[in-house]
């Protein structure tokens, strides 16, 4: 056993309490004899007894004394061999070199496992986090996509009916062209006659103020017919069906107070065309 691990088995403070046996006693001396580092340790160790004796020693009563001696003289002093017992010691720390140094490395061992668990638990959690974080932009990505495709879908369905409008010949096309207030402003109509149905498209007219809207007019013998809002607050918009209409000689658009009206307001006609027969 080296001298530092002797030194903190605990023999010494055993050797320095009575603790120990003779041989074991003999063991100490022999090794404090041999090695510096264990006599200063083993001096302490005394040291320190002496001192926790000394404080807490108790002084017998004087006439303890007294009566010891009267008992002498009365009945004389027999010395007896008191049978020496061997105390039993249970050793504060494990003597055994081999067994001390497992434990050591018992500890060690778990140590170094706890370090290692939560290096390996800190590095999965890392990957797992950075594989929840792509995970989370694939569906991000997935779902714009799926989005883009709805939209294109939308966009291709308005196109192909607008094709089918276009090259029916059932539907007339009228442009409505800006009057002299609104030279700029045109639009044009697609009426079917025959299932009385209506589009506008190309819509080219100027934004109308907030709480107005422009309304579309069928005129019919030269009374004009409600044939429904325009969506679009200006400029060009999509193909929009409007109200039916069965009979029409001409098209015009009017703006309107927000929700239409029941009769158009002729000083706010924007746009207006005939129908060829």
């Amino acid at each position: 056993m080296h001298n530092q691990d002797y030194i903190a088995s605990g023999v010494l403070e055993l050797y320095a309490a009575g603790g120990l046996t003779q041989a074991e006693r003999e063991e100490v001396e022999r090794r404090a004899a041999a090695s510096p580092d264990i006599r200063l340790a083993l001096d302490e160790a005394c040291a320190a007894m002496e001192a926790y004796a000394a404080l807490y020693a108790a002084q017998p009563r004087p006439e303890l004394k007294g009566r010891v001696m009267q008992e002498i003289e009365n009945h004389g002093f027999e010395e007896r061999a008191l049978p020496a017992e061997e105390p039993i010691v249970q050793p504060l720390y494990p003597v055994d070199s081999e067994a001390s140094s497992a434990y050591r490395w018992m500890f060690a061992a778990s140590i170094v496992l706890l370090l290692l668990s939560g290096a390996l638990s800190f590095h999965f959690y890392t990957k797992w986090q950075h594989a929840e974080e792509r995970l989370a932009g694939v569906i991000a990505s997935e779902q714009l996509l799926a989005q883009n495709i709805r939209n294109t879908s939308l966009q291709l369905q308005k196109q192909a009916e607008t094709l089918s409008i276009l090259r029916n010949p059932e539907f007339k096309p009228v442009r409505l062209q800006g009057v002299e207030a609104h030279p700029e402003a045109s639009m044009l109509v697609y009426w079917n006659p025959s299932r009385q149905q209506v589009y506008v498209d190309a819509v080219t007219l100027p934004a109308p103020p907030a709480g107005k809207q422009y309304q579309l007019w069928a005129l019919k013998d030269g009374e004009p017919v409600d044939a429904g809002l325009i969506q679009a607050p200006g400029g060009r918009m999509s193909l929009q069906q409007m109200k039916s209409v069965s009979s029409a000689q001409a098209f015009a658009v009017t703006l309107e107070p927000a929700g239409g009206s029941e009769v158009p307001t002729l000083e706010q006609l924007t746009v207006m065309g005939n129908v060829e027969s």
